[in-house]
C-alpha cells in the first residue's frame, strides 16, 4: 500500500491551483472531471494534491464538507483483496467499489470512513496515462 494523494475542498480552483503551483512550488500536471466534479492534480515533490471544489462522494453524505481536508488516497496492488478486510472488518462504505475512467486512467476506488471519522480512499490502477 502507498500514498497516492491527499485530496482538498477548495472555494476556487484557479486561485488554490496558482498558489500550490506559484507560492509553494508545486507543478500543475492536470485538469479534469470524475463524479460530476471538477478537478486539479498538483505535484508537490513526491506527493500528489488533488483540489475539489466539493468531494466526489459529498452528495452521499447528510453534511456538506468544509473546506479543507476530504480524503486521504492509497494505492494497492491487490483491490479484491484489500476490499474483502475491510468487509470483514465491519467497515462503513461512503462509495461502494466500483471502477472509473478520468483523464489520469482506469482505477477501481472505493470511499470508506476509517476509525476518528478519516475519509479514506484506496485505489488499484487498471491503465495509466502517467500524467497525474
Amino acid at each position: 500500500m502507498r500514498l497516492w494523494n491527499y485530496a482538498v475542498k477548495v472555494a476556487d480552483l484557479d486561485a488554490a491551483s496558482t498558489f500550490y503551483a506559484e507560492t509553494m512550488g508545486g507543478e500543475m500536471r492536470l485538469a479534469g472531471r470524475v463524479f460530476g466534479c471538477d478537478y486539479r492534480v498538483l505535484r508537490l515533490g513526491g506527493t500528489r494534491i488533488l483540489l475539489f471544489t466539493r468531494a466526489p462522494y459529498e452528495d452521499l453524505l447528510d453534511e456538506p464538507l468544509p473546506l479543507g481536508f476530504l480524503h486521504v488516497v492509497f494505492e494497492v496492488d491487490d483491490f479484491d483483496a484489500e476490499i474483502a478486510k475491510l468487509r470483514e472488518a465491519g467497515v462503513p462504505f461512503i462509495l461502494e467499489p466500483q471502477e472509473i475512467e478520468s483523464e489520469f486512467g482506469r482505477r477501481r476506488i472505493v470511499f470508506f470512513v476509517a476509525p476518528d471519522g478519516v475519509r479514506t480512499e484506496i485505489m488499484q490502477i487498471v491503465t495509466d496515462t502517467g500524467i497525474a
